[in-house]
């Protein structure tokens, strides 16, 4: 072999050292392999038109219904759209009613918090109602048969007594309500004022405490 082809066999090799030095360094990494089981699952489950009922002893005692319902599997809590829940005094043949443009259902206590143009009634005919209740918040516990409604309360009863409050608490196995915080009664041309107000006959009567004060023979509506 002459001088020159022992010279361009070498460059040859240089070269394809080179070559291979560069591939290995330019060569995109390896990805890691992905671990199925380490991959965690959405907790947030979305459902259109969901019901959840309650029973005892194959009766229902209350339902939940909404028009759209996500439930997180870790905190067992249900955000709810368009709530509709239902409670049955089947001893009373009676059926209480709430309603509300947003919710949160607590799975772990059972408890139902709901916001926005709250509503509670006795589903009933018109003229049959006992009394509706409307609030900005409320709390139901419908295994205790008991509502908590706080902001801009009213009651108006069949008779059109109307009670006006910051909070009401309804004891539903009593039917006696508690309203507390600037309360205010008024009916026909009769107003009376107190911190508290009780009632236990679906508002027919009712008690005052705390700064309690009536008036009669109102022609307007005296604050």
């Amino acid at each position: 072999m002459s001088t020159r082809e022992k010279i361009f066999a070498a460059i040859v090799v240089v070269f394809f050292v080179c070559l291979v030095v560069w591939a290995v360094r330019t060569a995109p990494p390896t990805p890691p392999t992905i671990d199925k089981d380490d991959i965690d699952p959405p907790t947030v489950m979305e459902y259109e038109g969901n019901t959840i009922v309650e029973e005892v002893d194959g009766v229902v005692v209350w339902e939940l219904s909404c028009s759209k319902m996500r439930i997180d599997s870790v905190t067992q809590l249900a955000e709810l759209d368009d709530v509709v829940a239902k409670f049955y005094q089947h001893e009373k043949d009676k059926i209480w009613q709430l309603t509300a443009k947003k919710g949160v259902y607590d799975q772990n206590n059972k408890l139902i918090h709901v916001a926005g143009e709250v509503l509670v009634q006795e589903v009933a005919e018109e003229d049959k109602k006992s009394w509706q209740l409307t609030a900005d918040n409320g709390v139901y516990d419908p295994n205790n048969k008991l509502i908590h409604a706080e902001g801009n309360v009213v009651v108006i009863n069949n008779e059109k007594a109307k009670l006006t409050s910051q909070k009401l608490d309804w004891f539903g196995e009593q039917e006696m309500l508690v309203a507390t915080g600037e309360v205010k009664i008024s009916k026909d041309d009769v107003r009376g004022f107190g911190d508290m107000a009780y009632s236990n006959n679906g508002f027919k009567h009712f008690g005052l405490m705390g700064n309690a004060k009536l008036m009669k023979g109102v022609k307007d509506d005296a604050e």
